[in-house]
């Protein structure tokens, strides 16, 4: 809990900005220096339970005081001007511009938690539609939380996004958004996480990237030239300071950013990337390096223990500790801006009391160290070590087997440069999702689209839980039956197997087996036929289509080795056979595939290298009586992995907008879909993401294995065809994997946008 009275008051600084960046660049762990570094100043006793702030409020000079014992109080420099009772604990405030459009004023958004209801609710201080421009205070949400052991939050472009963790070790994310009046706010419980014991704060830093590129097209404008990521800064008694990314989309992982023996961190705080930023405007930090980069743009992370007398300030060059000038033992520390001066308030645990210093001038030394460092290209030292962000390697796999040919060879120099364009991922929204599928973990894989002939708005997805069944859901999402076959990880469908049935086929990996299922035309009921024997080792991915005639299917395993078989009938007709056409390998782990039927090419997805194609039209001249794997045809890298595609490269697809063929892969590692023509130089067109639908509470997409696509106009929503995609993390709240489907139309509509920016920029 936050018991810092923010009080805001000026005081000097006794190092010079240059030996604060050489202090910094020299460790991360240092502990005070003989000369004082920060100057407190003691700005009240006993009062660890309030929190005090100035505004500027619409032409009023305001303070919002938030107290465990009166609440939340607005006053000016004369009188109170308004209240709300409660025993509240201040979670943070926020002036909220009218940059939504929403309202005609600013106003201040306040989170607290309420002791005695144990909700954390939000407020809205304003003078709108007030006479005179009276203040006036009104309750925007109300949420239910399980005690409170640290409670932090930031806004972001309107939205509130706060973290509550309990005493039971838990950590709950929220998104509360606006309604069109601003009058209330909609709480989504993003995720819940197990955190454990010991957290005593938390902070959120927000970092702006200005370099981010967005399309013109009205449909898909973002609403700012800049995008926000935030990280999750945890105060840990036991082990230092956590770091973790916020997004609720991002791999739940930590990162300890920093650790030191006898060092128990209680208190930590944040300044977001824009107020780092405004800091160079106004200082004598002049090289153009160090204003105009968008790593200024990164937060500023602050922290205190009361065993040390000082404080840690952390960004993305280094980390140092500053001592102070008086004896205290720091248990929590806040940061707050005025004008250009940032001051960190600090609570003393040994007198009850909270002292105030100005730490402008600290962290200009602290970003200015990012261009000493580079002039003088040193070796990195101990707290360049602490910035563990994570580095993604390019794993490039080495061919070794000679009868695979590259078109494109993949070398080291692949990779992104001054001449390379930029792609910025059109974000799409989920109309509706599946139901769960029934395990826990890493468990729904691959889903396939069977079209109803017959009525297209009663067609299914079919969608495989890798964890024992094979599931069928409705075109709003709805699971209509579930085949408990075994591990099935990829299906396919392929049609007219036979006059009452179309044909469905998925890798089991509990078997080694092809499992094969009719469905019936006119029901879409599937019904299990048999297990098809496979000699792989560890069966995989698998991909079904039709070729002259004849229901064919490609599977593969984990090694590499990749499996072409003919579907046949044995006598009786009743049960399925399988005939071996050609047997050949990639070099490293594939998984999805997809055939265009009227070419006959077959594209095949290597996870760590791109995308392979397969001629598989000779197949065709060949009567069934003489099948064999005996014709020579190899496949051929078309598509390696570049930026901004980033491994694996899992599920693939196609699909046609304005008579154009376009293959549509899963680029796993960035949570997003990449868009590349399906004729050569298979240039890669676009990229797109899945966000969330707030409207309809359902989550966007990251870590997606497999995905379809269908053209096929099945009604409602999805006249335009039909984009189905795995959902690794599925969250808003934390549950267990399904699958999102998103209309067709705004599928194409972002190929469009993507396809009229490349043909503007190269006018």
């Amino acid at each position: 809990m936050n018991k810092v009275k923010n009080s805001l008051t000026t005081f000097a600084i006794k190092t010079t900005q240059f030996a604060f960046c050489l202090a910094v660049m020299t460790s991360a762990n240092a502990v005070a220096s003989s000369v004082a570094d920060l100057t407190l100043t003691k700005t009240g006793s006993n009062v660890s339970t309030d929190f005090e702030t100035t505004y500027k409020l619409n032409g009023k000079t305001i303070s919002v005081t938030i107290s465990e014992t009166n609440g939340l109080t607005v006053s000016d420099n004369k009188n109170m001007l308004a209240s709300q009772k409660g025993h509240f604990v201040n979670a943070g405030n926020y002036v909220v511009s009218d940059e939504l459009e929403h309202t005609n004023s600013s106003y201040i958004q306040t989170l607290v938690f309420d002791i005695n209801s144990q909700q954390v609710r939000s407020y809205k201080i304003s003078t709108e539609n007030t006479p005179n421009h009276t203040i006036r205070i009104i309750q925007t949400s109300a949420t239910e939380v399980k005690d409170s052991e640290a409670l932090c939050s930031a806004n972001i472009d309107g939205k509130l996004q706060f973290v509550n963790i309990d005493a039971l070790g838990m950590l709950t994310q929220y998104l509360a958004i606006p309604d069109k009046s601003d009058s209330t706010l909609t709480v989504h419980n993003l995720r819940t996480l197990a955190i454990g014991p010991g957290i005593k704060s938390c902070a959120l830093g927000v970092n702006y990237n200005a370099s981010d590129i967005y399309v013109s097209d009205s449909k898909f404008n973002r609403s700012a030239a800049r995008h926000a990521e935030l990280t999750l800064y945890l105060a840990d008694e036991y082990a230092g300071v956590w770091a973790m990314p916020a997004d609720e989309e991002a791999e739940v992982e930590r990162t300890l950013t920093f650790n030191q023996p006898d060092t128990p961190v209680e208190g930590v705080a944040t300044l977001n990337g824009l107020e780092a930023r405004n800091l160079f405007s106004s200082s004598s930090v002049t090289d153009s390096t160090v204003t105009n980069s968008p790593s200024t743009q990164s937060s500023l992370a602050a922290w205190v223990s009361p065993e040390h007398n000082g404080l840690w300030l952390h960004n993305t060059c280094a980390t140092t500790f500053f001592g102070f000038d008086k004896d205290i033992a720091p248990e929590d520390i806040a940061l707050s801006v005025k004008s250009d001066t940032v001051f960190a308030n600090i609570y003393d645990d040994n007198s009850g009391s909270t002292f105030t210093t100005d730490i402008t001038n600290a962290i200009k030394a602290l970003y200015a160290c990012k261009t000493s460092q580079a002039s003088l290209n040193k070796t990195p030292t101990l707290s360049d070590t602490l910035n563990k962000t994570p580095i993604t390697l390019n794993k490039t796999p080495i061919v070794k087997k000679e009868n695979l040919t590259r078109e494109t060879p993949i070398t080291n120099d692949d990779v992104p440069t001054n001449k390379t364009p930029m792609f910025s991922a059109i974000e799409l929204q989920p109309v509706y999702e599946t139901d769960v599928v029934e395990n826990y973990g890493d468990a729904a894989d691959d889903p396939a689209i069977w079209v109803n002939k017959n009525n297209p708005s009663k067609s299914l997805v079919i969608g495989t839980n890798k964890k024992g069944s094979l599931n069928t859901y409705n075109l709003q999402g709805e699971l209509v039956a579930s085949h408990k076959v075994g591990r099935v990880n990829n299906v396919g469908v392929a049609y007219n197997w036979a006059p009452q049935h179309d044909i469905a086929v998925a890798s089991n990996r509990s078997s080694n087996s092809m499992s094969v299922f009719f469905i019936d035309k006119k029901t879409g009921e599937l019904t299990f036929n048999t297990n098809i024997p496979t000699p792989l080792t560890d069966i995989y991915g698998l991909c079904a289509f039709s070729n002259n005639n004849h229901t064919q299917v490609l599977v593969n395993s984990t090694d590499g080795r990749y499996l072409h078989y003919q579907l046949n009938t044995l006598e009786d007709a009743s049960r399925v056979s399988a005939t071996l056409i050609h047997d050949f390998e990639l070099p490293s782990q594939p998984e999805g595939c997809v055939v265009d039927t009227d070419t006959q090419i077959a594209y095949l997805g290597e996870e760590g290298a791109g995308i392979w194609a397969l001629d598989v039209s000779e197949a065709e001249t060949m009567p069934s009586s003489t099948l064999s794997k005996t014709f020579n045809k190899t496949p051929m890298l078309i598509v390696p992995i570049k930026s901004p595609v980033t491994a694996d490269i899992e599920g693939l697809s196609l699909f046609d907008v304005d008579g154009v063929r376009y293959l549509v892969a899963s680029s796993q590692g960035n949570n997003q879909y990449a868009v590349y023509e399906s004729k050569a130089p298979y240039s890669l067109v676009g990229m797109i993401s899945i966000g969330a639908n707030y409207d309809k509470g359902i989550d966007g997409v990251s870590e997606t294995d497999g995905l379809e696509t269908s053209n096929v106009n099945l009604g409602g929503p999805f006249n335009g065809g039909l984009l189905v995609v795995q959902d690794g993390r599925n969250v808003m709240p934390s549950q267990r994997q399904n699958f999102k489907f998103v209309a067709g139309d705004d599928l194409a509509d972002a190929i469009r946008t993507h396809v009229s920016t490349h043909i503007s920029n190269s006018l």
